[in-house]
């Protein structure tokens, strides 16, 4: 029994313990590279990049775990220990596609914006959770831009496809943090509902507007579960974890129909 208990406490201080989070995080990647391969195939610099950026978000929720408790030594450890790791990995990638240093100021932008908030222990407000979207969006156009062999955009990741996966997620991300936030934090606030509400119309409509059926069947079935179920809440309780596995469920579905709206 010790030992089990030792086992969960040493995998929660070096492991995300947020499974929603990690998915959000690496599913605009994981389509970039699945497009890339699809479309042109050979180069495996979008999978090195996938994993260059698994180890940036473990180096980012483990400093952020640190900055939030204002310094505490006994966080020190993982985000140093991570840091080393993504040198070790990341530092030849960077070597072999010095282009990709024109991403390192907004990235390092992004990643300020989310230490301010571990600081300020505010890391699940609106501000903070939009910057964690912004990150995790653009990866799908820079693993797509990686992924073909050749690309040639001017700026990494600014090829038309590229934007579209990143858009797409964006739209997707960010939608499912208004839906979660109606379902816990702002459980009943009548103005996150109508914002939840008007963002999944507007989502669905540019889906409409830009005629992949695909992405409006997405669409379509996300501002179905936005609607109904914070009313089903209204009247039964729905609890965190049931709300968890049905975003579970939508960053799933939003990873297939996106790749196959993208090939």
């Amino acid at each position: 029994q010790a030992w089990r208990t030792n086992l969960r406490i040493w995998s929660r201080r070096w492991f995300p313990h947020q499974p929603g989070a990690l998915v959000m995080a690496m599913s605009p990647a994981l389509a970039g590279a699945v497009t890339s391969w699809w479309e042109q195939g050979r180069s495996a610099a979008s999978w090195w990049l996938v994993v260059c950026w698994l180890l940036c978000y473990c180096v980012q929720f483990s400093a952020a775990r640190w900055m939030k408790s204002h310094g505490a030594r006994r966080w020190l450890t993982q985000p140093v220990a991570y840091c080393v790791v993504l040198c070790v990995v990341g530092l030849p990638f960077v070597l072999m596609h010095p282009d990709i240093l024109v991403w390192a100021p907004a990235m390092a932008l992004l990643a300020a914006v989310s230490f301010i908030a571990a600081w300020r222990r505010e890391e699940r407000s609106l501000w903070a959770n939009a910057a964690a979207v912004c990150a995790s969006c653009l990866m799908a156009a820079l693993t797509f831009h990686y992924g073909c062999a050749g690309a040639a955009d001017d700026i990494p990741g600014m090829s038309g496809k590229g934007l579209l996966l990143s858009c797409a997620f964006g739209m997707v991300q960010f939608g499912s943090v208004l839906f979660v936030k109606t379902m816990i934090r702002e459980r009943g606030s009548k103005r996150y509902l109508a914002v939840s509400w008007a963002w999944h119309v507007g989502a669905l409509l540019l889906a409409a507007f830009e005629g992949d059926a695909a992405l409006v069947a997405l669409g379509a079935a996300l501002l179905s579960r936005a609607v109904a179920v914070p009313i089903v809440s209204m009247r039964h309780t729905v609890r965190p974890l049931h709300t968890g596995l049905v975003e579970f469920a939508a960053s799933m579905l939003t990873f297939v129909l996106i790749v196959v709206a993208a090939i």
